[in-house]
């Protein structure tokens, strides 16, 4: 089965990277190296989370973007797929703790500058933070597929111009410098959404990435017994089997929230009809939903409303009215 794949994708192996390059390309440390690739990534690093964190506090996506592109975070974490495959224990080591620094790096760099930098941060209107602090199954999935193909563009000599393409399906810099915004701002949910944001991105990687490294056929450069690397197959697939039931449970809570919207919309039309209240919104909060209505007068009697909701759940979550109201002027003239 394994040949077959060699052959469908990599036409026979004429087309693999030769394993000394896929290693010179991810591997920072080695015994024969110097410091210099290490530190050429540390500059990469720090400029990338300093980008990714003034997008995300402007709420640019454009230059988010742009510290994806940038970001080198994915060397060290394929590097990891990889020392498992060629079973090389203390690069396995080594790479795992570059990824650990990295990440502790990009969130000290997002917290401090969040503190230091004037800007007002509102997660709940930001889209680059509310957009990375509820992951769910699907960006396993899209981690799943992105860590295949930046395993199969590495592998293959062929395809290395798909790499920055990658780099931007790939979350990793991003979601950490969510991490340390919020975290500035006290926001802890917030914080640990967005760090298993990263760790599902991260996990999926190497796993994905030791795949399509093994079908390349660098898991013959074994360097020794795979069972030296039992312990770190062991660990990263608890994580992952922890993230699926973590992200499943997300998800769910994320469509019965998406249905109890709904329900309250169509509750609220049913309560506000032939008012002088429209509903302007309806806003998820911790035990319940804030649904907002604009008008004048007095509200109608909410009755209407509880006999027409029906909750998703089998508890009744709180629901709070804010009723706005004023009156509307045209602007005086010049002068006036």
């Amino acid at each position: 089965m394994r040949a077959r794949l060699d052959d469908l994708l990599f036409d026979g192996g004429t087309k693999t990277t030769p394993l000394d390059g896929v290693q010179e390309q991810l591997f920072l440390l080695t015994k024969d190296s110097g410091i210099d690739r290490l530190v050429r990534y540390t500059v990469m690093l720090a400029l990338s989370a300093i980008i990714a964190t003034g997008g995300v506090l402007v709420n640019s996506t454009a230059t988010v973007i742009g510290a994806m592109i940038v970001a080198p975070l994915a060397t060290p974490i394929l590097a990891v797929g990889l020392a498992i495959t060629i079973v090389h224990p203390r690069q396995v080591l080594r790479s795992a703790f570059i990824v650990a620094m990295s990440v502790a790096f990009v969130v000290v760099i997002g917290f401090i500058l969040t503190i230091l930098l004037p800007v007002a941060v509102n997660p709940d209107t930001n889209g680059q933070i509310s957009g990375r602090v509820s992951p769910n199954l699907i960006d396993l999935l899209i981690a799943i597929a992105t860590g295949l193909v930046g395993g199969f563009a590495i592998t293959r000599s062929d395809l290395a111009g798909v790499l920055p393409g990658v780099a931007i399906a790939i979350s990793l810099v991003p979601p950490l410098s969510v991490v340390g915004v919020v975290l500035a701002s006290g926001a802890w949910a917030d914080a640990l959404g967005a760090f298993l944001l990263f760790l599902s991105n991260a996990v999926a990687m190497i796993g994905a990435g030791a795949l399509v490294f093994a079908i390349a056929g660098y898991n013959k450069a074994a360097r020794g017994d795979r069972r030296q690397v039992k312990r770190p197959i062991i660990i990263i697939a608890s994580i992952g089997a922890g993230l699926v039931i973590a992200l499943g449970l997300t998800s769910a809570q994320s469509v019965a929230q998406a249905l109890e919207i709904q329900r309250i919309n169509d509750a609220a039309a049913t309560w506000l009809d032939g008012s002088d209240y429209d509903l302007v919104s309806i806003k998820p909060m911790p035990n319940g939903f804030v649904m907002e209505v604009i008008g004048s007068g007095d509200l109608p009697d909410t009755t209407a409303f509880y006999d027409s909701f029906r909750p998703v759940l089998w508890y009744e979550p709180v629901i709070e009215i804010r009723k706005i109201t004023g009156t509307q002027e045209p602007l005086p003239e010049p002068g006036g």
